[in-house]
């Protein structure tokens, strides 16, 4: 039986070389490819065709949610497995709805990502003990924001951002604004809002409708 072929994402290369070591451990697995950014990654998978696309959420180029749907496209077989540093239950919740077949923290035992990569190879969906319970945890959760408040369009676009996970810095490249602007931005949406944290304006920005399936627990600003 062939090898499940395999293509790791993640910008920092130290970590990529042992994901690659992760990966090649298992029986029956072989990592054809490697990438640190959006562009690099979407060529690679529209190219190779993989079985199992392993990925960091976190790269300099934007959100890996934008890779998800990008593989959706081009690579309707690939089955995605995250492997992230973003513990938040809304990002966790929004990788399920995403479509990933599993979701594994970085700081979770190497038994976790095998079962996973296990999990995904067989059609199946594996969440590590940590994500399944932070889902839980949101769905329980009561959410109080305010629905009625005027922004404006420009606030519109950072609270967007926000809520597909991007930093400051980040949304500051994407929307071709300075940091101090943007951090004015943020600044005018707590205020307006009432509202502190990513995680709070993440979840406000899905229930007025602004991004249909992000939610609770974007990146951390930087």
């Amino acid at each position: 039986m062939a090898a499940h072929r395999v293509v790791i994402v993640e910008d920092q290369a130290a970590i990529r070389g042992m994901m690659r070591g992760a990966v090649e451990s298992m029986e029956g697995y072989r990592v054809i490819a490697d990438a640190g950014d959006l562009d690099e990654a979407g060529r690679i998978c529209r190219q190779q065709q993989p079985d199992i696309l392993v990925l960091d959420l976190v790269l300099p180029s934007g959100s890996g949610f934008e890779l998800i749907s990008r593989v959706k496209s081009v690579c309707p077989r690939t089955r995605v497995v995250i492997f992230s540093g973003q513990l938040r239950a809304g990002v966790i919740r929004r990788a399920l709805l995403s479509g990933a077949h599993g979701f594994v923290e970085k700081t979770a035992a190497l038994e976790e990502f095998h079962r996973a990569l296990e999990a995904a190879a067989s059609d199946q969906v594996y969440f590590s003990r940590f994500a399944s319970e932070q889902v839980r945890q949101l769905v329980r959760s009561d959410s109080k924001a305010p629905r009625t408040i005027r922004i404006t369009d420009r606030e519109k676009d950072v609270l967007r951002l926000i809520a597909e996970g991007l930093g400051s810095k980040q949304i500051s490249d994407k929307l071709g604004l300075s940091s101090h602007t943007i951090g004015n931005v943020r600044s005018r949406l707590a205020r307006k809002t009432g509202l502190r944290g990513v995680a709070r304006l993440s979840r406000y920005a899905v229930q007025i409708g602004l991004i249909s399936d992000a939610v609770e627990g974007a990146a951390d600003p930087v």
